[in-house]
């Protein structure tokens, strides 16, 4: 097998390009064992994309990856206890205030959405759901969102809560979790009314919700939210530099990119 990947036209990259998103993440190299692993911690509102594209770098290169989960302060926690972070996909904001963490080689994957979503059967409206969320807000009985001291959907949310001087009205029916998939499953099995979620999350359990709406950044809402991946200077860890090189390349790639539009970034 050759040490580069195959080209765009090549049969292997045809084939990918036309698998769905969620048939990416399980791939793996019958090789994968003989390479150096990669280590990667990711947001866990971005295991899915993360996996696809692990997944699909594994399949094209054979240099397996090991990944782990959280909301950004586990994994923070995580990459200092590790005492290695190859790979660290997430929140700029958050992953620039990790001080101790040296990271500085910083890829770009997408722009992050909150989005506010239901539970099917929602009642209040005709149609039912949510058309208009700060005049419907108020009339529900449970939104959850994820930790706002611990995850960039969390800190966004609660922002946009009190741009629209809801933070403090709804106190007693705010539910705090951990992360954005806790959200999601406090949504889909109807345990909450809303929840406030990112895009990737809802494109993938969207057939589950009762609907969702893009909450747009900006003035009088939430600060942006760039997403990127975050890189150790090519003198640390020389073991895996050679693989973070070719994890780099891979995230330029066409490929890559297309994964990480089918994720809404």
């Amino acid at each position: 097998m050759p040490d580069h990947p195959p080209s765009l036209t090549s049969p292997l990259r045809r084939s990918l390009l036309l698998l769905p998103l969620a048939a990416l993440a399980p791939l793996t190299s019958a090789r994968a064992g003989a390479r150096q692993p990669l280590l990667l911690f990711a947001g866990a509102g971005y295991k899915r994309p993360a996996e696809a594209l692990c997944g699909a770098f594994t399949h094209e290169t054979g240099i397996p990856v090991e990944r782990s989960y959280g909301n950004l302060q586990q994994i923070f926690a995580q990459a200092r206890a590790s005492g290695r972070v190859d790979v660290l996909i997430g929140d700029s904001g958050f992953i620039g205030a990790a001080r101790d963490l040296e990271l500085p080689q910083r890829l770009p994957l997408g722009e992050g959405v909150l989005m506010l979503a239901w539970r099917r059967n929602l009642p209040g409206r005709r149609s039912g759901g949510i058309a208009d969320p700060v005049r419907d807000l108020p009339r529900l009985r449970s939104i959850a969102l994820p930790n706002p001291q611990q995850a960039i959907y969390g800190r966004a949310a609660r922002q946009w809560l009190e741009a629209k001087d809801l933070w403090s009205a709804l106190q007693d029916r705010l539910q705090i979790v951990q992360t954005v998939p806790q959200v999601s499953a406090y949504l889909t099995t109807g345990q909450v009314d809303a929840g406030f979620l990112n895009r990737t999350e809802v494109l993938a359990v969207r057939p589950r919700l009762g609907g969702a709406i893009a909450l747009r950044p900006g003035a009088g809402s939430y600060a942006p939210i760039t997403i990127i991946a975050a890189l150790p200077p090519a003198g640390q860890h020389p073991a895996t530099l050679h693989e973070r090189e070719r994890f780099a390349t891979f995230l330029r790639s066409p490929l890559a990119r297309r994964i990480l539009r089918q994720a809404g970034l």
